[in-house]
């Protein structure tokens, strides 16, 4: 599939993509409480979700919504898990499996089963769970001894998460995390979910506990949109002259994650403000800036995408872990502003952009959703075109209807 896109003016209203990681999130808290997601996408990434989650004994109502019920028994149901391309759903459903116990094969599709899974095998082996292998396919077998577990941070805040949700179903526990720690806005975003329905977690430092909370609140709605996802049409329409009113954006939080792009972009010059869960932006002059997006490394596309606008230097730090995404993104961030007559260069953790005059590109999507949409973005401007664009569907299988929605002028070739 092939996404054709000329010069266009990406302007009006849309409502934002749904979460894609508070919707893995809500989808796994109903292994303690009912859940319906209403108008939730039905992306690679939630598929995995909702397959995990059966496996373990979910039982799935899906009518006009999506309504999973808690496990009768909790169990697993299969021996055996193959998983498209969640990193989050995998990195979840690790210690899931080792809190609830049993015997099961985990195996993955490409890119995904290449990714590392060092850190949660090496903080759980020798309690009670074994791995035949710290790289998938893997098979786990036994059952978490202990409560209280020790985990480095530098590869996946993902794990520390499960590990949030294994000791629940536990009944409790501890877990310790040795710095450094990555994309912490991801376990806060946990910590804050969880205890909205009704558990009692917290971080001090670099240690979460996890009490005993009873029966946990069921939760019916709609999953709060994902700013992450809506900052490439933010930026296609910046960057293109346009404004654009995205719909259904919560608060932002006071820590550094997804939703800091409001301020970010507002930064960079463009004019981009939140108003009752709604984010405004219109086009202004772009210039560089310096940040860290250790604790949001997913950032660092959307703000690339932004500073091909500027002759200035954007300087990007905190990316280290951009390598282990679904693609190396470091490689990929840097083909791509290449492609678009920009210039990239990384070192010691720090990624260099320097824009300018945005030129036609052309790019094949590298398995990343993330690229394809910031190559969108980017086409947006003088035209270019994305072999493989089906791989949006990852995280948001409207994305190419949404894009030509608000002005995207798009031709999709199939074949």
């Amino acid at each position: 599939m092939k996404a054709i896109i000329e010069r266009s003016r990406v302007q009006g209203e849309t409502n934002a993509p749904p979460s894609k990681s508070q919707s893995i999130r809500l989808i796994f808290a109903s292994l303690k409480t009912p859940i319906e997601l209403i108008e939730l996408p039905q992306s690679d990434d939630i598929m995995d979700a909702i397959d995990a989650v059966t496996l373990l004994g979910v039982r799935r109502e899906r009518k006009e919504r999506e309504r999973l019920l808690p496990p009768e028994k909790m169990e697993l149901k299969d021996n055996f898990i193959k998983f498209r391309g969640s990193a989050t759903t995998l990195r979840f459903f690790i210690p899931i499996v080792a809190s609830i116990g049993g015997k099961i094969t985990i195996d993955a599709d490409p890119p995904l089963k290449y990714r590392p899974i060092r850190r949660i095998v090496e903080s759980l082996s020798d309690k009670g769970v074994r791995f035949s292998s710290s790289t998938l396919p893997t098979e786990i077998e036994g059952k978490l001894s202990v409560d209280e577990v020790e985990i480095s941070g530098d590869e996946s805040s993902q794990y520390i998460s499960g590990l949030i949700y294994g000791m629940l179903l536990r009944g409790g526990g501890k877990i310790k995390v040795k710095p450094p720690t990555s994309s912490l806005s991801y376990i806060k975003m946990t910590i804050s979910l969880m205890n909205r329905l009704g558990a009692k977690a917290e971080m001090k430092g670099n240690v979460i506990e996890v009490n005993e909370s009873g029966e946990l609140s069921p939760f019916v709605g709609k999953v709060p949109g994902d700013y992450a996802l809506s900052s490439f049409l933010a930026a296609a329409s910046i960057i293109s002259g346009g404004t654009l009113v995205v719909h259904d954006l919560d608060r932002p939080e006071e820590y550094f994650g997804d939703h800091s792009i409001v301020n970010l972009f507002r930064d960079m010059g463009a004019e981009s403000r939140w108003v009752n869960n709604t984010w405004e932006v219109k086009s202004g002059e772009i210039r560089g800036i310096t940040v860290d997006v250790n604790d949001a490394p997913d950032l660092a596309v959307s703000i690339s995408t932004l500073a091909m606008a500027s002759d200035k230097e954007t300087i990007i730090t905190g990316v280290e872990r951009l390598k282990i995404k679904e693609s190396d993104r470091i490689k990929t961030i840097t083909d791509t502003v290449s492609a678009f007559g920009g210039e990239a260069d990384y070192e010691n953790n720090k990624l260099v952009i320097r824009g300018g005059k945005i030129k036609r590109g052309k790019i094949s999507c590298p398995s990343d959703h993330r690229i394809a949409m910031m190559a969108a973005a980017l086409s947006s401007v003088d035209g270019g075109e994305i072999d493989d664009a089906c791989c949006v569907n990852k995280s948001n299988p409207k994305f190419w209807e949404q894009y030509s929605s608000i002005g995207g002028k798009v031709r999709i070739v199939n074949g």
